[in-house]
């Protein structure tokens, strides 16, 4: 009987939890790097369209791809040739 007070007055009896407190111990404090790492790595991953591309070019490839109608395309198109290039007056 001794024994059996002795090893719960000394916390030996904590079932399960004992066992996995190290894991949830682990995860409480990597979750936040791995949050952090993975924030800073959508900012600056994510890819900015080529300046170096006109307007139309990229119009014609968003056509090419499907993603718009041939009456979007040639409404767009359009308005892009009727428009002056940025810059000029």
């Amino acid at each position: 009987m001794y024994f059996l007070k002795e090893h719960v007055m000394y916390g030996f009896d904590h079932g399960v939890w004992m066992m996995g407190g190290w894991v949830v111990m682990l995860a409480f404090w990597l979750l936040p790097f791995v949050l952090l790492f993975v924030a800073i790595k959508g900012f600056f991953g994510r890819s900015k369209p080529s300046t170096d591309q006109s307007a139309l070019e990229i119009l014609e490839k968003v056509y090419a791809s499907g993603k718009i109608s041939r009456e979007e395309f040639l409404r767009k198109r359009d308005d892009l040739q009727a428009r002056p290039p940025a810059g000029v007056p």
